[in-house]
């Protein structure tokens, strides 16, 4: 797994590209990893690692969810880079 540095900088990266939203999610779980790929690193999340599955509301209307999978360190990588466009 890469260091902070470079895990916010993957985070700040999905943010800009659009990949990943800066909003708070709509619902949240935890649990052991099911090898879905990170949405922050890209690598899977295995059985023997905790993950966050978060879920969005596409546009707020309720027309569907995104769903997207992180790694601990990952989620606090993408947490910290939301919050810091949010307050800019």
């Amino acid at each position: 797994m890469p260091d902070e540095p470079i895990l916010r900088e993957k985070a700040r990266d999905a943010i800009r590209s659009g990949r990943l939203p800066t909003r708070r999610s709509d619902r949240m779980w935890g649990g052991p990893g099911m090898s879905a790929s990170c949405s922050v690193c890209g690598e899977p999340v295995r059985r023997d690692q905790m993950e966050f599955e978060l879920q969005f509301e596409r546009d707020g209307d309720g027309s569907g969810l995104d769903s997207h999978h992180f790694h601990v360190r990952c989620f606090a990588a993408w947490e910290f880079e939301r919050i810091q466009v949010a307050t800019r």
